[in-house]
């Protein structure tokens, strides 16, 4: 059997299916940040941290948090919710204590 390959942030098992719905979610995010005329950059980083496998300090953790629910709650496809509430599982089940 091959290696498992890791999807989404350092510390955050997710699938690739997770790690696609968790890009959406913060990308619906940033989207929203932009909308209400207020900076994404904070949001971006942590795309951008999302993407490169990176970990996420505790503030990255409550923002994609509030990215996945804001996206499960609105117009997020029905395909994305199962993904998205295992990931919202996931990080429910970390300590909350991070770097």
């Amino acid at each position: 059997m091959s290696p498992t390959t890791r999807h989404g942030p350092d510390g955050v098992d997710c699938s690739r299916e997770e790690a696609w719905v968790l890009h959406a979610a913060i990308l619906d995010h940033v989207r929203r940040v932009v909308a209400a005329d207020r900076s994404p950059d904070r949001a971006m980083g942590v795309l951008e941290r999302v993407e490169a496998s990176d970990p996420l300090d505790h503030a990255d953790r409550s923002l994609v948090r509030d990215a996945l629910v804001a996206y499960l709650d609105g117009d997020a496809p029905e395909r994305d919710r199962a993904p998205g509430r295992a990931i919202l599982a996931t990080l429910a089940s970390q300590p909350s204590s991070s770097q």
